[in-house]
């Protein structure tokens, strides 16, 4: 009854003087836009497999937007929330993979957003994990940071430097364990990409020009154990870590329902936030 309700509302803003001819009784149908393409249409309503609607549509004509036309899909048309739409387009520019297969629940993108306006020593980042299940997509984000605490940018591990981690997608390169033996937490597993920041000026130089590829022990944890922290610290050398306890442990249980439906294997994609145009 609702759903009705909305179509309809949505049917009389786009054509308030009531439906063109030929189109009553539609109202429960996507139409376009005058002077809109399928494909505009087709993101518009927030369907995914544009291809498969492409191929649904081979009579659409391109040439003549001037008049309404109705979109035919296969069931059900998949609608997106607007900031799942927006990180899903990004990941796609790049060319990496989403995780789109709903035959089980949980099947997790885990997307880090390293903000451009860097403030050291801040938890100024954010993790994404949004999946899809019975054509409905969920999203939850977490505060945390992508970089280095100011404790080990003045103080590197080694004389190679501090690690930041670069920005790509990394598949299957986390497994369900425990960090530093300690608490669980998804730990590296395969090789990363990390930029090397040599110069102890307390800045974060994403513009080195040395990099490293290898296991770094690059985890994804938490920062204390009982308070959300407003300083990374010594909390992360190069990993990326949550500040509040209490999201780490909603991200866990997530990730112990993926690993019960999916396995062992977590793939992490790290991203700039102004990628994601929303």
């Amino acid at each position: 009854m609702i759903r009705s309700m909305l179509q309809n509302a949505m049917m009389r803003y786009l054509y308030p003087e009531g439906l063109p001819d030929g189109l009553e009784g539609l109202e429960d149908k996507i139409v376009t836009r005058p002077g809109e393409s399928l494909i505009e249409a087709s993101q518009r309503a927030g369907i995914v497999d544009i291809g498969e609607v492409k191929n649904l549509n081979k009579t659409f004509n391109e040439k003549d937007k001037s008049q309404p036309q109705v979109l035919k899909t296969a069931g059900e048309p998949e609608r997106l929330p607007t900031d799942v739409k927006a990180i899903i387009n990004a990941m796609e520019t790049l060319k990496y993979k989403v995780r789109k297969d709903d035959t089980r629940n949980y099947n997790l993108n885990i997307v880090g957003l390293r903000n451009e306006e860097v403030k050291v020593n801040k938890f100024n980042d954010e993790l994404w994990v949004f999946w899809k299940y019975e054509n409905l997509w969920k999203l939850n984000k977490y505060k945390i940071t992508t970089n280095p605490g100011l404790f080990w940018l003045n103080n590197p591990m080694g004389q190679r430097g501090t690690a930041i981690l670069k920005e790509g997608q990394y598949i299957d390169s986390h497994l369900f364990g425990k960090h530093k033996g300690k608490y669980e937490a998804l730990v590296q597993a395969t090789p990363l990409t990390v930029i090397r920041d040599t110069n102890k000026d307390a800045k974060i130089d994403y513009d080195s020009k040395k990099t490293q590829t290898g296991l770094f022990g690059i985890n994804i944890h938490r920062a204390s154990e009982t308070h959300e922290s407003k300083q990374v610290d010594k909390y992360s050398a190069g990993c990326q870590v949550f500040a509040n306890p209490t999201e780490f442990a909603e991200f866990i249980k997530l990730c112990k329902i993926y690993l019960a439906e999916w396995g062992n294997k977590f793939t992490y994609t790290l991203i700039r936030k102004s990628q994601v145009k929303i």
